[in-house]
């Protein structure tokens, strides 16, 4: 657990990274993905957050990495609610959509759930007097955002899978996110909390690592 800056926090690395922003208001906490591991999230209290402080967990994309938890997530909090968009939501409430949650790479079984919500385009969710704001950014699935909020002046973008990996059972397309790196690069963030590679600041860094990977994939 390690605090990122004024009101974000890295939980760990449970198949992804995980992340958690605390809204400072009665809505509580909201996990940025759930990874695969429940005990992980638990963790939070170790740094005086409190685990039945999660309302709100918004999911970047469908896949098991990202989502294996969320089943234990609405067992233990009944009332969390739950974000995606919508072209990645049905692998996320419907069983029999292995190649898409990629549960086939890890011989594990989904648990679907139920989302709250099914984002179109690009979406702001207002939590508490925070502002989420969800891009649309296919690429690496039909579904995939990522997550804006700006906090203690700067800019935090929570970019998921920017890196890829990119299959046709994701139904991934290069195309869009070469479209979709572009359109990140224009946000300048100031922190970077990717899914798998960590956290890069300050924006020179950002950029660098959105370059890289865009570039890597034009070839």
């Amino acid at each position: 657990m390690k605090q990122i800056i004024d009101t974000v926090w890295h939980v760990g690395d449970s198949g992804c990274s995980v992340y958690v922003v605390d809204t400072e208001s009665d809505e509580g906490l909201v996990l940025i993905d759930a990874g695969m591991d429940l005990d992980l999230i638990k963790g939070i209290e170790i740094s005086g957050l409190k685990f039945e402080d999660i309302r709100h967990c918004i999911l970047t994309h469908c896949h098991i990495d990202h989502t294996a938890a969320c089943a234990g997530l609405a067992k233990r909090l009944p009332g969390i609610r739950f974000y995606a968009h919508t072209l990645d939501a049905a692998p996320i409430e419907e069983p029999g959509h292995d190649g898409r949650t990629a549960a086939d790479w890890y011989g594990i079984s989904y648990e679907p759930i139920s989302l709250h919500e099914r984002l179109d385009d690009d979406t702001t969710l207002t939590i508490g007097s925070m502002d989420f704001h969800c891009l649309h950014i296919p690429g690496h699935t039909p579904g995939s955002i990522a997550v804006v909020v700006e906090t203690a002046g700067q800019k935090v973008l929570f970019g998921q899978d920017l890196h890829g990996p990119f299959n046709d059972d994701f139904l991934s397309n290069l195309a869009d996110y070469r479209r979709s790196m572009d359109r990140l690069l224009t946000l300048e963030a100031d922190i970077l909390c990717e899914g798998h590679y960590g956290i890069f600041q300050p924006k020179a860094q950002v950029r660098q690592f959105i370059e890289e990977h865009r570039e890597r994939h034009l070839r």
